[in-house]
């Protein structure tokens, strides 16, 4: 079966349908993700993006459920209390962009509707634009200011709050032009991100970055067959499923249409993203730990080659800061 937009976008109204009939305490519910913006597949797998709105704290936040083996419902649990301010969500660098997108699927008492209106009112006007952009880049300077004080934490700890950093300064730029991009995408659409606000140059720094300038395709397999045995060893090790660990054909089946079929390199950032969040929920697992240092190492994330890292980093922050500033006094 041919999974369309159009098919996908029904089985969510099915599923909100029955979570509403079953659940009287759901108030809203609305679609979100890149199923807004055409097919959420890559690499044959996807998601659809769901936010169930309670009127009461809810008892799970996150959950998973499978339509097909690649394609599943993410859905996110809230409370009624965060949508008391829609004109604070509209300069929220996540919230804001999803609301003003988003597809209600459940709104009887019109909750969305009217946190919609507040969000979507002066959303494009240049402060709105700036101070989004710049609550994230402001969290990604932080982290290199920390780095001038401090010395880098473990690898492990330390490569995670880089890559974090990193992606705050590339949405910021993303916001730009669209919402913001999430990590199987980020790496293959950011190029595009970057030229839409005449930056091309920011997509070749953000390969640099990553240490992915050079990478050969066959050593992108190698870890792809690496990351494939870790996630293996974290479904077999977890109690109980783990989102990630859930998510698995979903990041597999991406990640290999991007080395294969895409600019290699949009497929180093979902990988290096995930492979050290599976490291890091799998501590006592010395031989796996080993094969993913070689691998950052290999892509300058270690000793000295850090330190240079950092340094390229302040400056690509530098140039964000400006073409930002740029954007946002330019726009009407």
């Amino acid at each position: 079966m041919q999974f369309t937009p159009e098919i996908l976008r029904r089985h969510a109204q099915v599923l909100v349908e029955k979570e509403v009939k079953n659940n009287r305490d759901i108030l809203a519910a609305y679609l979100r993700g890149s199923l807004l913006y055409g097919s959420p597949l890559l690499g044959g797998a996807g998601d659809i993006d769901l936010v169930l709105i309670h009127n009461s704290p809810p008892e799970i936040e996150r959950e998973i459920r499978k339509l097909t083996p690649e394609i599943f419902f993410d859905i996110e649990h809230h409370d009624q209390m965060l949508y008391r301010a829609p004109r604070k969500l509209r300069l929220d660098p996540w919230f804001g962009p999803t609301l003003r997108d988003a597809i209600p699927l459940h709104d009887p008492r019109h909750l969305l509707d009217y946190t919609q209106s507040g969000v979507r009112s002066n959303f494009g006007f240049p402060d709105n634009m700036l101070a989004r952009s710049q609550q994230l880049l402001r969290q990604a300077r932080q982290f290199w200011m920390d780095r001038q004080i401090n010395p880098p934490r473990e690898i492990l700890t330390e490569l995670r709050e880089f890559l974090s950093a990193l992606e705050k300064a590339l949405n910021a730029v993303s916001l730009l032009s669209g919402p913001p991009l999430t990590i199987r995408r980020l790496g293959k659409d950011f190029a595009l991100r970057a030229e839409e606000v005449n930056a091309p140059g920011l997509a070749v720094a953000f390969n640099h970055l990553l240490g992915a300038a050079n990478l050969p395709q066959e050593k992108l397999e190698e870890w792809l067959g690496y990351w494939t045995q870790a996630m293996r060893t974290l479904r077999e090790e977890s109690k109980q499923e783990t989102i990630l660990s859930e998510q698995e054909a979903y990041f597999l089946s991406a990640m290999d249409e991007l080395i294969h079929n895409e600019t290699p390199t949009a497929g180093v950032w979902p990988l290096l993203n995930t492979w050290t969040e599976i490291i890091s929920l799998l501590p006592d697992k010395v031989q796996l730990q080993t094969v993913w240092i070689k691998a950052i190492t290999a892509l300058g994330f270690a000793g000295s080659d850090y330190q240079v890292r950092l340094a390229a980093f302040d400056s690509f922050l530098e140039l964000c800061e400006s073409l930002i500033l740029l954007e946002t006094e330019g726009t009407p």
